[in-house]
């Protein structure tokens, strides 16, 4: 089998519902959303970590700053993740 033609059965793989490119699913990653809902973190921009099992869920995630450490040198961050229905975020880029 030549180059071309694993190429080209690769292509075919891809268009299969549910199997992506890695480029495809890295830009998926990529995005941002806003929540749509009351929430004391929905001002923040949140990263879509990525789907679920069940069709329409994302797994979002968000780094808040809490202050120094305990050595005073750095930042820490308290991390947040949800899992929302897609209608309940807005993707921004």
């Amino acid at each position: 089998m030549t180059r071309t033609e694993r190429l080209a059965s690769f292509e075919e793989l891809t268009k299969l519902p549910g199997i992506k490119r890695a480029s495809v699913f890295a830009d998926e990653l990529a995005n941002t959303a806003r929540l749509k809902f009351d929430h004391p973190l929905a001002g923040r921009p949140w990263h879509i970590d990525g789907v679920t099992d069940v069709p329409g869920f994302y797994h979002l995630s968000v780094a808040v700053p809490i202050g120094l450490d305990y050595y005073q040198s750095r930042m820490d961050y308290a991390r947040f993740e949800l899992v929302l229905f897609e209608t309940e975020f807005e993707r921004i880029q």
